[in-house]
């Protein structure tokens, strides 16, 4: 049974922008504020899927990209 409230689109798409760019499962957890047990079992459903690969619009996931690394490096 879940714990939290389920992963949105929105969630699925910066999972795997964080993915195509690099960052780790726990990285992108940071970024979502979310538990990195479950950003795991997402890029896991998301690859078994096939739809790991599908990133959206190249600007928007430019933008997230840098919000994720900015937030790293805050880390």
């Amino acid at each position: 049974m879940a714990r939290a409230k389920y992963i949105t689109e929105f969630e699925k798409d910066v999972i795997r922008i964080g993915v195509a760019n690099g960052f780790s499962a726990p990285a992108i957890s940071r970024f979502l504020g979310r538990q990195k047990m479950a950003i795991y079992r997402h890029i896991e459903i998301l690859r078994d899927d096939g739809t790991l690969g599908n990133v959206p619009l190249e600007f928007v996931a430019d933008e997230i990209a840098i919000a994720m690394q900015r937030k790293e490096a805050k880390q």
